[in-house]
């Protein structure tokens, strides 16, 4: 068997495999030069500050301490930053999906009386987006103004993301829902309890683009609200980089600084500078490759037909 394989195999010239192995190399090359920085910020954050002053942090932390992540984490205004940031990162992403999955279940039904007309409708804002000015007016005229559902409410729907889910709630059988209704069942109980759980790719990637979406917004923060209570993690980041410091014992000490559970030490600008990036994005970060396989399923409904 193991002489049937070898020679069923398809033979490569010395052309193609020196074009893999330069391709494989390159791969390398560019992975290695996209990961680095943020490696190196992180074993910066992951060092003793004093001895970061002595340079020379290329690969590993000569001396691994989590003194840098706590100290920044007691900075009151940083957890209140996580929890406003978390909880629109958990909101947002919610309310985003029952609102474009509604959209995306009616217009998926051909029946529906004008589904050209709404469909031409709600793809006009991707052409025709609103001056900051006119929004500005309008969020300040009807409450959203250092309001926390300014976060949450001008994202709810999305175009994208509803066509992509009507073309997956289309391909979805007429029986299912015609046998559901037998049994009793209305068009939220269709939806929540038989659409939805037979579209896990697409909700998979409707929640994680949007949560990553509010993780890292900053322009909502910066023109809508200028409340401190309701900053968000970017926001702060973008203060801190412009000198405002966000830990309140940094102010006037100098670089002597004592936070809860850490003894009393030197924090360099640079290591709380790289502290407090590896502390915003990371989690983030982590989460995103775990949904990988959703999201590549969820991009790649209605793109083959039969």
């Amino acid at each position: 068997m193991r002489f049937l394989s070898r020679r069923n195999r398809i033979k490569r010239s010395p052309g193609e495999l020196v074009f893999d192995g330069f391709n494989s190399l390159m791969m390398l090359v560019f992975a290695g030069v996209t990961l680095y920085p943020f490696w190196y910020v992180l074993i910066y954050a992951l060092n003793n500050s004093q001895d970061a002053y002595g340079g020379g942090l290329w690969f590993w932390p000569r001396k691994f301490t989590f003194e840098n992540i706590v100290y920044v984490m007691s900075a009151p205004a940083l957890r209140n930053a996580y929890a406003v940031t978390v909880a629109r990162t958990v909101l947002g992403p919610i309310l985003h999906l029952i609102v474009t999955g509604f959209a995306a279940y009616a217009l998926s039904k051909r029946h529906l009386p004008g589904r050209k007309a709404f469909t031409y409708y709600l793809i006009v804002p991707i052409f025709m987006g609103a001056p900051i000015v006119a929004t500005y007016v309008v969020f300040a005229r009807i409450g959203l103004m250092n309001n926390f559902l300014v976060y949450i409410l001008p994202g709810a729907f999305g175009f994208f993301m509803m066509a992509i889910a009507r073309a997956l709630f289309e391909e979805i059988p007429a029986s299912l829902e015609e046998s559901a209704k037998m049994d009793g069942a209305g068009y939220l109980r269709i939806f929540f309890q038989l659409i939805l759980p037979l579209s896990t790719p697409i909700v998979a990637t409707i929640l994680i683009f949007s949560a990553v979406s509010h993780w890292l917004d900053f322009y909502t923060n910066f023109i809508f609200v200028q409340t401190p209570k309701l900053s968000t993690l970017q926001y702060l980041l973008y203060q801190y980089q412009h000198g405002q410091e966000f830990v309140p014992s940094l102010a006037g000490t100098g670089l002597n600084t004592t936070a809860a559970g850490v003894s009393k030490t030197k924090i360099s600008t640079d290591t709380l500078q790289a502290t407090t990036l590896i502390v915003i994005t990371l989690p983030i970060i982590f989460v995103y490759p775990f949904f990988q396989g959703y999201i590549i399923k969820g991009l790649l409904v209605g793109s083959i037909k039969e």
